[in-house]
């Protein structure tokens, strides 16, 4: 004969299991890992907290999101879809996304600094992915991620209002006090029968970025697209 013993769940960790079944719809394997990603570092050095899971969240997460997006337009280039994600994954999205789950109300952590305080639920949704990876797989990651997705944005607006790169660009200019300097000016080379523009961006007097096109606007928004891939390590958010 054999006997199965079940680990009884105290009141805090039923209180927990039906949170969860709320906000993923499943009910989880592990839930030790859900423990974690609700525990903020400043907890205590000895617990363990969601600094790691936050981290593979995070990858698992900006892949997810780049499959969604490399399926849903495929004429879109490298540089659209790259811009299209960095806004999906902002810190200020995560943070409104999280909050939306009501993950910054289950989050413990003690006295912190205003902006962790305002980053937690952008954070415990990162590391919400990265225990689901874990406890359930890729595969249930990626239908949370999808559905978060399609729930909050429209794909198809966010991706015409990305258009504007310079807008964009000049944004980052104000944000961060970059020296950037727009040079455009008509040009015809020796193979061409008609004048084209020509818009070339300098970073602190170094070349950046250059755009060339029929018309003065479209210069701009090339080199400016070219710029902001460059400067894909700053965020806007």
């Amino acid at each position: 004969m054999s006997f199965f013993f079940f680990k009884k769940l105290s009141e805090e960790d039923k209180k927990l299991l039906n949170n969860l079944k709320l906000v993923l719809d499943f009910k989880p394997k592990n839930l030790e890992l859900y423990k974690v990603v609700f525990t903020h570092a400043s907890v205590g050095r000895n617990t363990k907290n969601n600094e790691r899971l936050e981290f593979v969240g995070d990858s698992v997460m900006g892949l997810i999101i780049t499959d969604i997006l490399f399926k849903k337009f495929p004429k879109a280039d490298e540089g659209r879809l790259s811009i299209l994600r960095a806004s999906i994954v902002s810190r200020q999205s995560l943070n409104v996304l999280g909050e939306k789950l009501g993950l910054d109300q289950l989050v413990d952590y003690k006295n912190t600094s205003g902006n962790e305080i305002k980053n937690l639920s952008g954070n415990a949704l990162e590391a919400m992915v990265g225990a689901i990876y874990f406890d359930r797989g890729y595969h249930r990651a990626k239908k949370f991620v999808e559905k978060i997705v399609y729930d909050n944005f429209d794909l198809e607006k966010l991706l015409e209002q990305n258009k504007d790169y310079k807008s964009k660009l000049l944004q980052l200019i104000q944000k961060f006090k970059l020296n950037i300097t727009f040079n455009t000016y008509e040009n015809m080379e020796s193979n061409e029968k008609n004048q084209h523009f020509l818009c070339e961006l300098c970073l602190d007097d170094r070349f950046l970025a250059e755009g060339k096109a029929w018309t003065k606007k479209e210069a701009e928004q090339k080199a400016s697209k070219q710029a902001l891939k460059k400067l894909s390590h700053l965020r806007l958010n």
